[in-house]
């Protein structure tokens, strides 16, 4: 997708992205959590019609569903009791933190799914090419899970046609099949690794100063777009120096539902997290209008 963030200098979005990762671990109210997680979804149903999502909406709904299961059994740290389970106690404080780790953790994915649709290899180069080892260790870490996932799915594919399978069968046979289709995995990182190293090595990687092609050139639209978030962002970061993004849970227990300055502060995370969505409308409507 060429629209919305990506008409930006790559410092733009790099920006929106960590300080939206910030917010998401700073802020610690299921309101906020939830808001923010709303619009990140929305966010990249707009961006590419949700494939991405899709393809990892069962590996978030697991991860967080762990976290919001598991936090209320294991947390004994409150006085609001809600039942018993095997005669331990789950209390209220244990599943409001339970539901916020969840949505934190969901949202984080959600983020660095967006993110790694808009900021490209190339673009983090850029960003950061004066420090070349660094970045080329940090994109090769960005990419290790997609790519493993894509090797992954190639290896299930052919496995899947020569009639071996990890989902059916008697689990000795499941587990032989596993076994096989991880070797063939890390034989296959392995290889490629190896001859991503020849590769660098054959090209002259670190032997001279590292020269670029810049393509990006930062225009007024950008500085504007760049202050306008640091300044959101700034001000969301008072409202939670004031607590208002933060649910005091102990000693008491505060209501859930937003009261007062908090509902302004709302807004203004709204408002961060929600500028990508006001760039593809505003997109949106110069081509309907143009057409």
């Amino acid at each position: 997708m060429n629209g919305g963030m990506n008409t930006f200098h790559p410092a733009v979005p790099f920006f929106f992205y960590a300080g939206g990762a910030v917010l998401i671990m700073v802020a610690r109210h299921p309101v906020f959590l939830a808001t923010i997680l709303l619009v990140l979804i929305g966010h990249s149903l707009v961006m590419d019609r949700g494939r991405t999502l899709r393809r990892w909406w069962g590996a978030i709904v697991l991860m967080s569903g762990f976290f919001l299961v598991i936090t209320p059994l294991v947390n004994r740290l409150g006085t609001h009791i809600l039942f018993y389970f095997n005669g331990r106690p789950v209390l209220e404080e244990a599943v409001y933190q339970g539901v916020m780790t969840a949505l934190s953790l969901a949202a984080l994915l959600v983020l660095f799914l967006n993110y790694n649709q808009v900021i490209t290899a190339e673009k983090f180069l850029f960003l950061f090419g004066k420090l070349p080892q660094w970045a080329l260790v940090a994109t090769l870490a960005v990419r290790f899970v997609p790519e493993l996932q894509r090797r992954l799915g190639d290896i299930q594919t052919v496995q899947r046609a020569r009639g071996l399978s990890v989902t059916a069968g008697p689990l000795q046979a499941r587990l032989k099949n596993g076994l096989a289709l991880v070797q063939m995995l890390l034989t296959l990182s392995l290889e490629e690794a190896l001859q991503t190293a020849d590769s660098m090595k054959a090209r002259g990687y670190g032997t001279g100063k590292r020269s670029q092609y810049n393509p990006y050139r930062f225009r007024p639209a950008d500085r504007l777009a760049l202050l306008f978030l640091a300044a959101v962002f700034g001000l969301a970061l008072f409202g939670w120096r004031l607590g208002d993004l933060v649910l005091t849970l102990r000693p008491v227990l505060e209501p859930v539902f937003l009261h007062g300055r908090e509902w302004f502060y709302l807004f203004v995370v709204g408002v961060y997290f929600g500028f990508p969505l006001f760039i593809e409308g505003r997109e949106a409507w110069r081509w309907r209008s143009w057409k």
